[in-house]
């Protein structure tokens, strides 16, 4: 006798909770630092930090908002979305060095202790807390409805706060306790998609069928039949994602907290070959249900990637969606984490007082007490705003990762273009007129993004050219005065 779906359902869910709570109630200790708390100590090797790094990289957004702009115009999702987050990983082998040249704590300590302004510091920081919360919305949506349609309970407030619950769990143990519900929830999530993949075929899998489906007329004529403005338009938006990965603070952070430079290179080497898998899976579920099962429409894209899902044996149908409430999850989970730091540690540190009797330890207790409330208060922002109305998971998507792109590009990448006395007005004046444009003239953020790197790629020439303009004139200044020396008699 065949189960119903919703015993799988039941099932699946009930053993992700389990699973959770066994394998992360391990990682909370007696004794924290905010070392331990925010990097684990710095002692990870390249097995864990390839697992979160690759978890935290499969959102909800990556699964769910991908997978429906697939299933509504091809392979142009493909080329301005995969193309962009695979172009964000070549970077970061540039950056590992002078990464991890700073012992620093965080991405905002890091810009401090580069550029010696503690005024950008501050407002990277201020940053991060809008664009993680912004963020946060599309993982409380995605899990709340996921869990809606898996439990057979009404879509809303309730079922959104489950996630709550699970985030809090996992982010409370710091980055320790991030980094082993990860290592869960990638298996998960590579177990989801890879089963998707296998069983979507009506008739079974087999390479030739494969092939067909991924070279389907109607999927490439999509890419064909694109105006000079849409083509613009998609390399717009792979270039925003791209440069919104390469400068990501969720993936800095997990170079920083490696055990080792080599663990850190090991692990951007890995990375490419999962995420890579994760996104063929996914491709080519949909192209299959494009192909054959065009039926699903009008209904919000979440509800509508898990619609997807009946046409799938049904354990395999829960195995797809208890991928993505993993996803959902670890990225969660570990921008909650960021966001609690960048309030906590770099907008408003709490500072020893000199001369204070209290221990040391005393102290890191109550700042990282202070830390969690601050997840929590955060986590309940984003929780009220996923019922908010607020703009689908592509559109948020682009406005989070433009802001880190603006914010962290050049000051990772092209630190000689930078005049440090000018940093924080290029960044202030950048990130308000990418606010102006996206929020009050409605520009899409990835054209705005490509106009303000502009702007600030000029502004830091021009102070570059002036210093140097200056440094020369001081130069023969004293060149001048020494010669006059010189011919005194």
């Amino acid at each position: 006798m065949l189960m119903s779906p919703l015993i799988y359902y039941l099932l699946a869910f009930g053993a992700y909770t389990i699973s959770i709570i066994l394998i992360t109630g391990q990682s909370f200790a007696w004794k924290e630092t905010r070392l331990s708390f925010y990097l684990g100590g710095r002692r990870f090797s390249s097995f864990p930090t390839t697992a979160t790094f690759c978890a935290t990289w499969m959102s909800p957004l990556s699964l769910v908002g991908y997978s429906m702009w697939l299933y509504s115009d091809g392979y142009v999702a493909f080329l301005a979305s995969v193309n962009g987050w695979i172009l964000g990983l070549l970077f970061f082998p540039f950056i590992v060095k002078r990464l991890r040249l700073k012992r620093v704590l965080s991405l905002p300590e890091w810009l401090e202790k580069t550029y010696g302004d503690i005024r950008v510091r501050k407002l990277v920081a201020l940053t991060m807390i809008f664009l993680y919360t912004l963020y946060l919305v599309i993982q409380f949506r995605a899990f709340g409805i996921i869990v809606s349609y898996m439990l057979d309970i009404p879509s809303g407030f309730t079922s959104t706060s489950l996630i709550y619950l699970f985030v809090l769990y996992t982010t409370f143990g710091g980055y320790i306790s991030v980094v082993r519900s990860d290592i869960l929830n990638l298996f998960l999530i590579i177990l989801g998609v890879t089963a998707a993949a296998a069983f979507s075929m009506p008739s079974g899998f087999s390479l030739n069928a494969a092939a067909d489906v991924l070279l389907m007329k109607d999927h490439l004529d999509t890419v064909k039949s694109l105006s000079y403005s849409e083509i613009f338009s998609v390399f717009a938006i792979m270039l925003s994602w791209g440069l919104g990965v390469a400068g990501n603070p969720q993936y800095a952070v997990r170079i920083l907290a490696c055990r080792t430079e080599k663990d850190a290179y090991k692990t951007i080497a890995a990375s490419p070959f999962i995420v890579g898998w994760i996104y063929i899976c996914v491709t080519f579920f949909i192209l299959v249900c494009r192909s054959y099962y065009p039926v699903i429409t009008n209904l919000e894209e979440t509800l509508s990637f898990a619609k997807l899902g009946q046409f799938l044996p049904p354990f395999a149908s829960a195995a797809l969606l208890v991928g993505v409430i993993a996803a959902a999850v670890s990225t969660a989970n570990s921008q909650l984490l960021l966001a609690a730091c960048s309030l906590c540690y770099d907008l408003f540190p709490i500072k020893m007082e000199e001369g204070s009797t209290d221990s040391l330890e005393y102290y890191e207790d109550r700042f990282l007490v202070i830390n969690r409330i601050a997840i929590t208060v955060i986590a309940s922002a984003a929780l009220f705003l996923s019922h908010a109305g607020l703009p689908g998971y592509l559109m948020l998507g682009r406005i989070s990762w433009t802001l880190v792109a603006i914010c962290f590009f050049f000051p990772l990448f092209l630190p000689s273009w930078i005049i440090k006395e000018k940093l924080f007005f290029v960044l202030s004046t950048a990130l308000s007129v990418q606010c102006f444009f996206v929020f009050a003239a409605e520009i899409s953020p990835e054209n705005a993004m490509l106009a303000v790197l502009m702007l600030e790629a000029l502004l830091f020439k021009m102070f570059k050219c002036s210093s140097l303009e200056m440094d020369s004139e001081i130069t023969y200044q004293e060149r001048q005065g020494s010669h006059a020396e010189q011919i005194q008699p």
